[in-house]
């Protein structure tokens, strides 16, 4: 039973591995040149070189998150609601020499 248990999480974890949103976005974006990005996302926050000639294009988009109701699922008197936070999504685009993009990292921040 316990093995059937392990296996199950096991499986489980693959499959969510396999949906991740960084996971996605690097397929989506790798292979794309600088002209193409531009086109899809817009100008970059911010551009930094890195060694070897490769070339860093950095998005950031920030959205402002307002309190939202928690249900407890039983009676109470008071309100309980979630923080206001700000959230913050950080693309990290690597271009090789020739303008290719080589590597995506999506990193997402919450600040209250």
């Amino acid at each position: 039973m316990r093995n059937k248990f392990l296996l199950v999480v096991l499986c489980l974890a693959i499959l969510s591995a396999g949906c991740s949103a960084e996971r996605n976005i690097g397929k989506h974006f790798k292979g794309m040149t600088q002209e193409e990005l531009l086109l899809e996302m817009g100008r970059p926050t911010r551009t930094d070189t890195a060694p070897g000639g490769r070339k860093l294009s950095i998005y950031e988009k920030s959205k402002f998150l307002k309190p939202a109701p928690i249900n407890t699922g039983a009676f109470q008197y008071d309100r309980f609601e979630s923080p206001k936070t700000v959230k913050t999504e950080t693309y990290t685009f690597t271009f090789n020499a020739a303008g290719v993009i080589d590597d995506v990292k999506y990193e997402v921040t919450y600040a209250r």
